[in-house]
């Protein structure tokens, strides 16, 4: 602050905030861009428990919680932000996309990674593979 003795320390989530305002300027600011959206979808159980006398199958609802989303161009566009997050944790997430993603066909969703490093975005574009998505440094973007 300016003319001020008060020192202001700036953790891992105001960073991670920083970040993300990057992309939504590399994004041209969409206006209907959300931070911090859940996205659900209906999972099907595994095949092996069925409920047969009665023609149903089970499903269970899974949740996400992802970094900023918007629409554009008949696409929705889901946003995650690497800042510091381990590589296994972002490999679990990316799991939960190849889970929940095939819900979405209809919306045609496209996900995109933002990384601070060369060797965690091959690490993330190999993670990817079988995702529509986009993998990029904020060296890029910028």
């Amino acid at each position: 602050m300016i003319a001020s003795d008060r020192e202001i320390t700036v953790n891992q989530q105001t960073l991670h905030s920083l970040m993300r305002n990057e992309v939504y300027i590399y994004f041209n600011c969409p206006q209907d861009w959300k931070i911090e959206y859940t996205i659900e979808s209906n999972v099907n159980a595994s095949n092996d428990i069925q409920i047969n006398s009665l023609g149903l199958t089970l499903s269970t609802k899974k949740k996400l919680n992802v970094d900023a989303v918007f629409k554009r161009n008949g696409y929705l566009h889901l946003i995650e932000v690497d800042n510091e997050r381990k590589m296994i944790d972002n490999f679990k997430k990316i799991e939960s996309y190849k889970e929940i993603l095939p819900g979405y066909k209809n919306e045609t969703p496209i996900l995109y990674f933002f990384t601070k490093t060369e060797s965690r975005k091959r690490k993330l574009e190999e993670k990817l593979k079988g995702i529509r998505h986009e993998v990029l440094t904020f060296e890029e973007i910028k």
